[in-house]
């Protein structure tokens, strides 16, 4: 039977559901596509504001600085800033500054100086550091001895004892600052999510109903990923922050006086608490994680739809 006049239905009812089917995903995938494209921008605005509060407050340097007050039992803070006074330290920020970073090697051979300063013309010997170190107060003092005689007499080998006694406080005030950076994210995500109304909710409802913005929000996260801008390259920058959000132009968010973004009544407001509530969590997730698998997601849309069974396609 001759069915080329009828090209959509020569394939059967088969083919009908397979086209309804990849419509339905392609639809699914710009919706989830744009929605990972509102989280992106958020979270590079959240991650954006908490460098600029940590930069105001000056959190690294004073984080830092309470850390090493901590690691050699310096509660009022007298041998803590001779250290940071040193030198080897003091020269790796700017005048009138305390430094955010210090290395291991740095800190090492600037608490050898602090404790046994050396002399002209005169090499430091493991002694000297043991002298240096017994003058101290306890706790300070039985560790950095502990240190120092697992060296069995070598210099270097002191150092490096002390740079992995260094290296390892680091990585736990490193985890806790982190962990304090990412509450300060998630509340900077309420708020912002609350300001401009980013509902997740309501971002879905009107992506899902609205083909036009859907293709074109789609379209920007496709840019955004073959362009490779990638949202950690803007933390801490308002202006490269401010240039991201004019280039998305993302129409989804922000407060209406009718439509989808109109203010809600009554219960309305328990869904758009409950939409903004989504948003937050998601912005906490970070930038990073959002551009990772705002990757993940256009690639595989890149990819096309699969082809039709064969064996649907044939004419009985």
């Amino acid at each position: 039977m001759q069915t080329g006049i009828y090209p959509a239905l020569s394939k059967g009812p088969e083919s009908l559901v397979f086209k309804e089917s990849t419509m339905f995903d392609s639809q699914v995938m710009e919706v989830a596509a744009g929605l990972i494209l509102i989280y992106l921008i958020a979270s590079t605005v959240c991650s954006s504001l908490k460098e600029l509060i940590a930069k105001a407050l000056d959190l690294r340097a004073t984080t830092l600085e309470s850390a090493i007050g901590k690691m050699l039992a310096d509660p009022d803070n007298t041998l803590t800033k001779t250290l940071l006074s040193n030198h080897l330290i003091a020269s790796t920020a700017p005048s009138g500054t305390k430094p955010p970073y210090i290395s291991s090697r740095n800190f090492a051979l600037a608490l050898f100086d602090v404790i046994a300063p050396a002399k002209a013309n005169q090499p430091r010997t493991i002694d000297d550091l043991r002298t240096g170190a017994s003058n101290l107060p306890e706790p300070l003092r039985s560790t950095l001895l502990t240190l120092i005689d697992s060296a069995h007499q070598d210099g270097e080998v002191a150092r490096q004892r002390v740079e992995n006694w260094y290296d390892d406080m680091m990585e736990r005030v490193s985890g806790a600052y982190k962990r304090r950076a990412q509450v300060y994210i998630a509340l900077l995500g309420v708020l912002l999510c609350t300001v401009l109304n980013v509902d997740t909710l309501m971002i879905v409802r009107e992506l899902w109903n609205d083909q036009a913005i859907r293709t074109a929000i789609a379209k920007q996260a496709e840019e955004r990923v073959t362009q490779n801008q990638s949202a950690k390259d803007c933390a801490g920058d308002l202006q490269c922050t401010a240039d991201s959000i004019r280039q998305a132009n993302v129409p989804p968010i922000g407060w209406a006086s009718e439509g989808f973004r109109a203010r809600p009544h009554d219960i309305g407001w328990l869904w758009k608490a409950l939409g903004i509530l989504i948003s937050s969590i998601a912005v906490a997730l970070g930038a990073p994680f959002w551009f990772d698998l705002l990757n993940k997601f256009v690639n595989l849309r890149l990819t096309g739809d699969p082809p039709p069974d064969s064996r649907q396609s044939a004419t009985p």
